[in-house]
């Protein structure tokens, strides 16, 4: 019994401290488009999910940092119209540009998603952006299936940070503790494959 509780422990300390490495090690959140030059690139893709990550993306792609728009992950419920209420631009740029893409409900579903815009475009190079806790998983994912695409990682706030990088509560380690176990789960993935 002292053994199996001796191991518990130690596999709960180990856990942990990976816990703690990869908060410590999470990007941080790119300036917003209208206060840096964007870089540039073929597409802009952007998975959905909370905080900011749609308008941030729109406002790359207003600004020229991209040719096309994915985003990536919209809920069939949702519809153009409902996606275009976000967009403060220019309609017609709307309209030609921005791509959404229903079918993906998990990161795997994005990437492979994403994977078949990037080939129908004939695009080499792209901004993935998506919150900072999301990245990590979303960029390995990602490069997996595109692994000769240049891609330009463009993380935004989730609110599950403070300004130091540190969890705001026990809510957010919460969510960032699931985040790690499904990030190390694609690499235990990406390592075997």
């Amino acid at each position: 019994m002292r053994r199996l509780l001796f191991a518990l422990v130690f596999v709960a300390a180990v856990y942990a401290a990976g816990l703690a490495v990869f908060v410590s090690e999470l990007p941080r959140p790119s300036p917003a488009a209208d206060q840096a030059p964007p870089d540039q690139a073929d597409g802009i893709v952007v998975f959905t999910g909370g905080g900011d990550r749609i308008t941030s993306a729109m406002a790359l792609f207003e600004r020229g940092a991209g040719k096309r728009l994915l985003i990536s992950g919209v809920n069939p419920s949702v519809t153009r119209p409902d996606i275009a209420d976000l967009w403060a631009g220019d309609k017609d740029l709307f309209e030609c540009c921005v791509d959404l893409g229903l079918e993906a409900q998990t990161t795997q579903g994005n990437a492979t998603e994403l994977d078949a815009w990037m080939r129908a475009n004939k695009f080499r190079s792209l901004i993935l952006v998506t919150s900072e806790y999301h990245m990590p998983r979303a960029l390995l994912e990602t490069r997996e299936r595109m692994p000769d695409i240049a891609i330009t990682p463009y993380p935004v706030a989730s609110g599950h940070l403070d300004a130091r990088g540190r969890p705001r509560g026990f809510s957010d380690w919460r969510r960032l503790s699931g985040e790690y176990v499904k990030y190390l789960a694609v690499r235990l993935k990406t390592f075997v494959s």
